[in-house]
């Protein structure tokens, strides 16, 4: 194995299952952190925008352990099939992890704006 390559082969049966996990798990990371949040944000759309990311961020992390984004050559003895459910459930759970850590920041910010001082009044 050698140094860093970035290289990403559009081709190659690791990237297109890796792809194709990723392009499968965001209708339902998406749709469960939508229905998940709708109690508690208003802005959705960034909620949605934290999932996404976050399983980008797992396809990422699957090209980079399995096939040549950083080495020049795949995993020894990697599979197509395995690299597909790997990153299908790779992929949905750290979008449903990018997604509530979101959901956490931006209900944390609207809870303290919504909050009123109160005074006491004197009696």
């Amino acid at each position: 194995m050698g140094g860093p390559a970035l290289i990403i082969n559009p081709g190659d049966g690791l990237f297109l299952a890796s792809f194709f996990g990723f392009l499968l798990s965001l209708p339902l990371s998406l749709f469960v952190i939508f229905w998940v949040s709708m109690v508690l944000v208003r802005r959705r759309w960034a909620v949605i925008l934290g999932a996404f990311i976050g399983a980008f961020i797992g396809l990422l992390a699957i090209l980079g352990w399995v096939d040549t984004l950083i080495f020049d050559t795949p995993l020894p003895n990697a599979q197509v099939g395995a690299t597909f459910f790997g990153s299908l459930f790779l992929c949905s759970v750290l979008g449903l992890v990018g997604g509530m850590l979101t959901d956490w920041i931006v209900a944390r910010s609207e809870s303290r704006r919504s909050r009123r001082q109160t005074t006491l009044l004197p009696e």
